[in-house]
């Protein structure tokens, strides 16, 4: 069974292997829990979205993608386009491991335009019996979508103090220059594992996107854990929002409670004195299934994101050929001081009209819509014997949000509950997109991300006060 296990987490994608291909995306139709307007594998499993950007007349979205088991096996990167962030177009795999460099898989990295091609940069896996060797690659994209790697990878090998395990190059465009960010793991004495003691940021810089020179580590006055995942940075109304996905982070009571952390800070990078000078920063998301956001310029050079709705390997109770997806897209803001995120105007567009809802109990008659809730901030979500639930405590200004209550219960190692401290809550936005949730407060000052496997429509009862608001459904 080990074995074929291995095995099975080895395939590449090849010519060969469409019809396969094929079979196993047509027995993923027949799921009852695929979301309509999320992204989802055709088949395996996905994770996280790499290359965001708006090219050529259209988005691009590349991801994380194990096409042949839903396990996380030898990692290639999927490819879908949209022209308006909802109706998508299934592409050619962008990037399969078939090169000596990325035996071990194409993994994360981000999209940046350059002279009217998409330069595509991620890591290329490689490892030996001593240990991994680190490798940045790129791949180029023209405008007739022909994707073309380069010979040999433009960064390689270890770097004195750290550990091999650096990844998920991050490149940005500052004063004429190009910049790399990378994630990194530093070691504080003698290696005991193949991660180091302290998590950091590396920061190379190029003047043609292929020769790269080392800058050094960038200085974070915040904790980074063992290490430092899917960096990723935009600016929003002259501020840089630094987004970090470090492992190890102690959990806290409100923070921190999922198998890996995702932050925001919010301030100034300084590339030449290599620092990042933080206003504030905090957890990204309060849900359960919330990892490795990466930002973005949208059509209109609007701030956008897309994150993986999941984290680690979450136990799931449901055992198909396709797992996890990303999030809706996100248009970013900063409003009053508050970093916020909220779907991007495309998804409200494809609700419908409201419908004004007031009463105990209201009927969804639906697993695909949007509930926004003004009054009546504990409420629960499902029937009488499956559900989830959301509660207000205007005392303590606690928002919690529970899944004790799921017929098929998740992930109950990290706990089934979570909240977080909100000042004045005004509004609640519910997004039910079949198993993906949504869960906005005032308008993206916190949200909670979570997946429930849940069948038949929603009936949405409050606990105490009426509930009242409007209802969407598509």
């Amino acid at each position: 069974m080990q074995n074929l296990l291995v095995d099975q987490k080895r395939t590449i994608y090849i010519e060969e292997k469409r019809s396969e291909l094929a079979d196993l995306a047509k027995e993923v139709t027949q799921s009852r829990y695929l979301p309509k307007y999320h992204i989802y594998p055709e088949s395996g499993l996905m994770n996280d979205p790499n290359g965001l950007a708006y090219f050529n007349g259209q988005y691009h979205v590349f991801f994380q993608w194990y096409p042949f088991a839903p396990l996380h096996g030898l990692k290639h990167w999927g490819h879908t386009t949209s022209k308006n962030l909802v109706d998508w177009t299934k592409q050619e795999v962008a990037l399969s491991p078939v090169e000596e460099y990325e035996k071990n898989g194409c993994y994360s990295g981000n999209a940046i335009e350059f002279q009217d091609e998409l330069y595509l940069f991620y890591t290329a896996n490689y490892k030996t019996e001593a240990g991994k060797i680190p490798k940045q690659a790129v791949a180029i994209m023209d405008k007739k979508g022909q994707i073309k790697k380069q010979a040999e990878p433009v960064i390689e090998g270890l770097m004195e103090g750290l550990s091999g395990e650096l990844r998920d190059p991050y490149v940005f465009e500052r004063n004429g220059q190009f910049y790399m960010l990378l994630g990194g793991s530093e070691f504080a004495g003698e290696p005991t594992s193949s991660f180091g003691d302290r998590g950091v940021l590396l920061l190379y810089k190029s003047d043609n996107l292929l020769d790269w020179s080392y800058q050094g580590l960038i200085d974070l006055p915040f904790d980074t854990g063992y290490m430092l995942e899917c960096p990723s940075l935009i600016q929003i109304d002259g501020k840089d929002v630094l987004l970090l996905s470090p492992m190890g982070i102690a959990s806290e009571s409100e923070r921190f409670n999922n198998r890996f952390a995702t932050i925001y800070a919010v301030g100034e990078l300084d590339v030449t004195n290599r620092c990042f000078r933080t206003e504030y920063w905090d957890q990204m998301d309060a849900g359960f299934d919330f990892y490795a956001p990466q930002a973005f310029l949208g059509k209109n050079q609007q701030p956008l994101l897309y994150a993986w709705f999941g984290c680690g390997e979450p136990e799931y109770p449901v055992q198909e050929n396709w797992q996890h997806g990303l999030t809706f897209p996100q248009q970013l803001t900063i409003e009053q001081g508050k970093f916020k995120r909220y779907p991007a105007a495309e998804i409200l567009a494809v609700f419908s009209k409201p419908q004004r809802v007031n009463g105990d109990c209201i009927e969804t008659n639906s697993r695909n819509y949007w509930l926004e809730v003004e009054a009546g901030f504990n409420f629960k979500v499902g029937s009488a014997d499956d559900y989830w639930e959301f509660v207000y405590d205007a005392k303590t200004k606690r928002a919690n949000l529970s899944r004790e209550h799921l017929a098929k219960s998740i992930d109950e190692s990290y706990g089934t509950q979570r909240s977080v401290f909100i000042q004045n809550l005004d509004k609640v936005d519910v997004f039910v997109d079949n198993s993906f949730v949504e869960v906005y407060l005032n308008q993206g000052e916190q949200v909670f991300s979570f997946r429930v496997f849940q069948e038949g429509s929603d009936t949405i009862c409050s606990a105490y006060e009426t509930l009242s608001g409007y209802l969407h459904n598509t």
